[in-house]
């Protein structure tokens, strides 16, 4: 695994079957999981027959996302146990916050992701490529979490966002919205992905954003613990950390979830046919004269609130796909078959 300057965040790869692959991610965020583990390791007792069932759960329904956390565990010498209730944020409330834009026009389809976090640093977060051998995937990965839940996109012509939904039910019987997106993440169309969405009972909502970049097809899952709604996307659309689809409790949604929404919404309808990544990026950029009034929330006016960590952007026609880093500072620019550009 061979990383990039330390002014910005690791980008390394990984190869080998899906236990190998966990392995040499634990072995990376080694120093930060034994940090972490004692407090998880004391919260265990309390919870452990939930992580037995959602270790049943995951060795029926997903087996190899089951077999990358034990990979991710024993990389990291990390009791196996514990980072399954890691993996499992619905317990212990461990949730971030999103924007995602879309734009159709006659040229192209656009997809844009803003990665808000409280919690992102240097020692527990990269983008990880996954060699597969006949498909590469990159992924904004973290220490606590498999990829799949912020951001990625594979040599198929996929890309991939997800937004937490606040507000919504939990079933903690049923498998990690967070672990079930690492499967998802994988898929080779939009049809595969809804239709692993579709599958799997999961433990609390989510809102999952998907392009096709060979068929300039733009589509917005929005899957709760008992529906499933699909929407083609044809021009442009928004969406943060609440249902869109659907009313929501007002009380239970975070006040800039819906202001960033709106927003942006706002910005992106004034962008014409002849709109650029850039044009995109600016708009996810906004930042007001509050927390609660930007879309874009800077880390260093707001280091105790959840802030933007990254921006993921993708123009299929122009093979132009970005991930802007604001953890570390820097970009990365990478072609549609996963390589890296040198600029």
């Amino acid at each position: 695994m061979l990383a990039m300057t330390s002014q910005r965040i690791d980008f390394f790869e990984v190869k080998g079957n899906d236990y190998q692959m966990g392995a040499l991610i634990g072995r990376h965020f080694r120093d930060y999981l034994a940090c972490i583990e004692a407090g998880f390791a004391a919260m265990l007792p309390g919870h452990i027959e939930r992580v037995k069932k959602l270790e049943c759960n995951l060795a029926a329904k997903l087996p190899r996302c089951l077999e990358e956390i034990y990979g991710r565990a024993d990389g990291a010498g990390v009791s196996r146990d514990v980072m399954l209730l890691i993996m499992f944020p619905e317990i212990y409330g461990g949730t971030d916050g999103c924007t995602t834009l879309y734009l159709k026009t006659p040229r192209t389809a656009m997809l844009a992701h803003n990665e808000d976090s409280a919690t992102m640093n240097l020692d527990n977060v990269a983008l990880v490529r996954y060699d597969y051998g006949d498909m590469r995937l990159v992924a904004y990965t973290s220490a606590i979490r498999l990829a799949g839940s912020a951001f990625a996109f594979n040599s198929c012509g996929m890309a991939f966002s997800s937004n937490h939904i606040f507000g919504g039910e939990r079933d903690m019987d049923e498998i990690s919205r967070f672990i079930l997106l690492r499967d998802v993440i994988n898929s080779r169309s939009i049809d595969e992905a809804a239709d692993k969405v579709r599958k799997i009972d999961v433990a609390s909502p989510f809102n999952l954003n998907l392009l096709d970049m060979d068929s300039r097809t733009l589509c917005n899952i929005e899957r709760d613990l008992h529906d499933l709604h699909i929407e083609f996307i044809n021009d442009r659309y928004t969406h943060s950390n609440h249902y869109c689809t659907k009313p929501y409790d007002r009380e239970r949604v975070p006040v800039n979830s819906v202001f960033r929404r709106n927003k942006s919404a706002q910005l992106l309808s004034a962008l014409d046919e002849n709109a650029t990544l850039n044009d995109m990026l600016k708009t996810l950029s906004y930042e007001g004269d509050s927390y609660d009034t930007s879309v874009f929330e800077r880390r260093e006016k707001y280091p105790d609130r959840i802030c933007t960590v990254a921006t993921f952007a993708v123009d299929p026609v122009e093979n132009d796909i970005r991930v802007l880093d604001f953890v570390g500072g820097g970009e990365f620019r990478f072609s549609r078959d996963c390589r890296l550009v040198e600029e």
